[in-house]
């Protein structure tokens, strides 16, 4: 009996794995003005509006409850490409998708990799909108100032709806805190910084890295522990 459940399961697993493909930009590109295809931004109404991919439908995530009831709009029958700002929300809502019965192709590298890529963006504009309205976020001036603002800075990459992003959240605050005479810690938020993780060339979150000097000497994609930054930061500032 045990060994009939190891095989379902399995079978379940492999069947999820075919029904659920990771694509690179390029991919997405060529996908993209195919009319059989459904592509889906899964940010949020207003991140969708400030750049997305041509014929992109937007169903943001994070309200579930919308979520789940568009989707019953899509046809079954037809694949569905889907993408976020780094993954992080493609991967759930690829996930249940497919726990839907649709075949999807998921772009994990989201917008951050189709922008570090010079993919064409396509931006809604609104009425009464203006050119103030646009969220462009720090130019590389100003980032440069920031980084070059101390003698040793460490620099946080994340956004609000990244799960990651929000478990390393308090070991950040904890250093920016504890470890001021050590470290200045300046914390970005991606999704408000476009045009910077474009310049910046960063295609993943949360990210960390570490200037001395105003010149970066480390870097890290991902959750990490204290001890861990702490013995980078220690090795520059002495």
């Amino acid at each position: 009996m045990k060994k009939a459940f190891l095989f379902l399961g399995s079978v379940f697993m492999a069947l999820q794995m075919q029904a659920q493909v990771k694509i690179t930009a390029e991919e997405l590109d060529k996908a993209k003005d195919q009319t059989e295809n459904q592509i889906l931004d899964v940010r949020t109404e207003k991140e969708f509006q400030e750049g997305h991919v041509k014929n992109a439908k937007n169903i943001n995530w994070n309200d579930k409850a919308l979520f789940e009831s568009a989707i019953t709009k899509l046809d079954k029958n037809k694949p569905v490409y889907v993408y976020c700002l780094g993954g992080g929300r493609s991967k759930q809502a690829a996930a249940l998708l497919t726990e839907k019965g649709f075949k999807v192709f998921d772009y994990s590298g989201g917008m951050m990799d189709w922008r570090n890529s010079d993919r064409p963006v396509v931006k809604e504009v609104k009425a009464n909108s203006s050119d103030n309205d646009k969220t462009t976020g720090l130019s590389m001036d100003q980032f440069n100032k920031l980084v070059n603002s101390a003698d040793v800075v460490l620099v946080n990459y994340s956004a609000v709806w990244c799960g990651p992003c929000q478990t390393l959240k308090p070991t950040i605050l904890k250093i920016q805190k504890e470890q001021a005479q050590k470290v200045k810690v300046v914390r970005l938020d991606a999704d408000a910084n476009p045009e910077l993780m474009k310049a910046l060339k960063i295609t993943g979150i949360p990210r960390i890295g570490l200037f001395k000097n105003g010149k970066e000497v480390w870097k890290h994609t991902g959750v990490i522990s204290e001890e861990k930054i702490m013995a980078q930061v220690n090795k520059v500032a002495k």
